[in-house]
């Protein structure tokens, strides 16, 4: 999770930006889909070195302030639109792509390359999408990429505490909405049905025996016996959950019984509960109960049960 992808250090050598400020988050669905946050203070007074070429697109996402820019297909220029704070926009990598930002940067750049269009397509019995339907240059207000990227903010700050779960979890939803919004994807429609007994039993036992590791949709997926995107949409309706959903109540249910036990520090619940570090644990908890766990064991302590 915390190995920079190609995408991440050709980024910092387009940007001139230090490793540090760009954490990525990378996972797996077949093929690789990777996040980079971007950040820079000051405008660039020269215009970028070109992003290597691939197959495949870089879909942008302004977080913060507005980005007037300039922009370079092939190295003949573009018109765009300043984007403000929420906007995307895409870039198909095929080109060869230059920039001059004459504004501070804030961004989350996402790399999606044409294969994994192809895998989700083929996961949904769809035909594949042949190209994203998007005008260069120009933004466009997406609730669905926004709401995507606002819980992967943290974790580009503390990229050890995102969960391969998670991970795939975002890449999974994230690459279907772009392939049916932008690439005109259709799925057949057809009665969803749930995982069988055996298959949510089993997905459940592989989560719940070892809480301190981490595990992947492909590696419960490959148990059950079915695709990725297949087991992922299965146990959703199976348990109105998904799997990285499930995992962390399961998570904090269990460290929620360890806090009877006064012998554990906090620090020592959270990893054996599969926490990166007390303070992830302390947060994911306060937001489930409403309360932080050293708070709720210090009230048990006051007021005990007669």
């Amino acid at each position: 999770m915390t190995n920079q992808h190609i995408f991440s250090r050709g980024m910092q050598q387009v940007l001139g930006l230090p490793d540090q400020r760009i954490p990525v988050i990378k996972t797996i669905q077949n093929n690789s889909l990777a996040a980079t946050r971007c950040r820079r203070d000051l405008p660039f007074d020269a215009i970028t070195n070109p992003l290597p070429r691939e197959d495949a697109y870089m879909i942008v996402i302004q977080i913060s302030g507005k980005n007037s820019r300039e922009l370079w297909l092939d190295g003949k220029p573009v018109k765009t639109e300043i984007l403000g704070a929420g906007g995307v926009v895409f870039h198909d990598l095929r080109q060869s792509v230059q920039f001059c930002f004459h504004d501070p940067l804030d961004s989350v750049n996402y790399f999606l390359p044409r294969k994994t269009l192809n895998a989700i397509a083929d996961d949904a019995d769809a035909s594949r999408v042949s190209d994203l339907t998007f005008t260069p240059g120009v933004g466009v207000m997406d609730q669905v990429v926004a709401e995507l990227t606002r819980p992967l903010l943290p974790a580009f700050d503390n990229p050890d505490r995102v969960s391969q779960l998670f991970a795939d979890h975002i890449s999974l939803a994230l690459g279907f909405h772009i392939a049916h919004t932008y690439g005109g994807m259709r799925t057949i429609a057809r009665r969803q049905g749930g995982l069988a007994a055996w298959q949510e039993r089993r997905a459940k036992e592989l989560m719940g025996a070892n809480l301190e590791e981490d595990v992947s949709t492909a590696e419960l997926a490959k148990e059950c016996s079915l695709s990725v995107g297949h087991f992922a949409r299965a146990f959703r309706h199976s348990t109105g959950l998904s799997p990285h959903q499930w995992l962390l109540r399961r998570r904090l249910d269990e460290a929620h019984g360890l806090l009877r036990d006064s012998r554990l520090s906090l620090a020592e619940i959270a990893r054996a509960c599969g926490f990166a570090d007390q303070s992830h644990f302390t947060n994911a908890y306060t937001r489930r109960r409403g309360i932080s766990p050293g708070a709720w064991r210090r009230q048990k302590e006051i007021f005990p049960k007669s």
